[in-house]
C-alpha cells in the first residue's frame, strides 16, 4: 500500500483491516464529541477490537504503531 492509497481511505472513510503476526488490526473512523458538544471525526486504529483515537491523518501517521513498529514504515508490507 502506498502512503496516496492511505490517505485516500481515510479521505474517504473506507475501512480497512490486515493482519500481522496473527493479529488482526483495524482502521475505521468515529466521530467525537468535545464538552461544548461539538463532534468531530476521528481515526481509530489498532488490534482488533483495542482500537486507539487519532484526530487526523497527520496525528495518525505520525504515532500508529504496529507492535513496536510505526504503521508508516509498514505501508510497502501491507
Amino acid at each position: 500500500m502506498t502512503k496516496e492509497n492511505l490517505l485516500f481511505k481515510i479521505q474517504t472513510k473506507t475501512p480497512f483491516e490486515f493482519s500481522y503476526n496473527g493479529r488482526t488490526y483495524n482502521l475505521t473512523y468515529d466521530q467525537k464529541k468535545d464538552k461544548n458538544g461539538n463532534s468531530r471525526d476521528v481515526i481509530v486504529f489498532g488490534v482488533l477490537y483495542e482500537g486507539k483515537i487519532f484526530d487526523s491523518y497527520g496525528d495518525f501517521m505520525n504515532n500508529a504503531k504496529v507492535e513496536n513498529h510505526f504503521f508508516r514504515e509498514m505501508l510497502d508490507l501491507i
